[in-house]
């Protein structure tokens, strides 16, 4: 019997592009300022937006990039493969880490877009007698602010972010904490996400299952993912649930 229900929040909960695509432009932007001759590398905002996966013509966010499915360290370190070799590294740039968290509260809090309509579909999970809780790879003060601003924070608990003290997805441990949070066991909890970093943590922490959030099946992030388990819309998953045996009709 599913008792639990774990969420990812961007791609599945928020709306990706809408959301993130301004922040990653102006942190690209920053970014490529801290270069010691930033005219002279020739290095600019749609290469190290295109190494994580972001077009910055059109603002499509491949959803099997290190963008969708990773942390601002994973991005961090990609983007420091491309900048010169003789700057500071952003992992030892205190003032940078700051800048970084300063824009993303600025340009995301308050500006949350929503994968449609989210509010319906979790309220009917709650009233069912589901337990839910979001894990991402964002910061948890992100999320919840995210959250809040949808009027939707108080159905979760616990909301566990990358900085929450149990590592980022894919590793299982975050996953784990909600879990055992719940009361529940592995073999009663499915997860919700959109990424191989969402379906990596369902699959390491032994959960019953992995719904994928993704536009077409093409797009779920690993083949081991079924067709049947592919739902464009979060509003989409109260039937499902129905028609798997998880949830009864109502």
């Amino acid at each position: 019997m599913i008792r639990s229900l774990v969420f990812d929040k961007d791609g599945v909960i928020l709306d990706l592009v809408g959301t993130w695509f301004p922040v990653m432009q102006a942190l690209a932007d920053y970014t490529l300022t801290l270069q010691p001759d930033p005219a002279a590398s020739g290095l600019t905002r749609v290469a190290l937006l295109d190494a994580v996966g972001v077009d910055d013509a059109s603002g499509h966010i491949d959803p099997l990039g290190v963008c969708a499915a990773g942390s601002f360290r994973d991005i961090r370190a990609i983007w420091q493969a491309l900048l010169p070799a003789d700057m500071t590294p952003l992992a030892e740039n205190e003032a940078y880490q700051i800048e970084m968290r300063r824009l993303a509260r600025e340009l995301v809090h308050g500006n949350a877009v929503p994968k449609g309509d989210v509010a319906t579909p979790l309220n009917r999970l709650t009233s069912a007698g589901f337990r839910i809780a979001l894990l991402t790879n964002d910061s948890e003060e992100s999320a919840r602010h995210g959250l809040e601003q949808l009027g939707i924070l108080q159905l979760f608990d616990p909301v566990i972010g990358a900085d929450s003290g149990h590592g980022g997805k894919p590793d299982p441990h975050g996953l784990l904490h909600c879990v055992a949070a719940h009361g529940a066991t592995p073999q009663e909890v499915l997860m919700i996400g959109d990424t191989n970093a969402d379906f990596g943590a369902a699959r390491a922490a032994g959960v019953a299952d992995f719904i994928c959030i993704a536009d077409s099946p093409d797009e779920r992030p690993h083949p081991d993912v079924p067709v049947a388990n592919v739902i464009p819309r979060l509003s989409d998953l109260p039937d499902l649930l129905v028609r798997r045996g998880d949830m009864k009709q109502g």
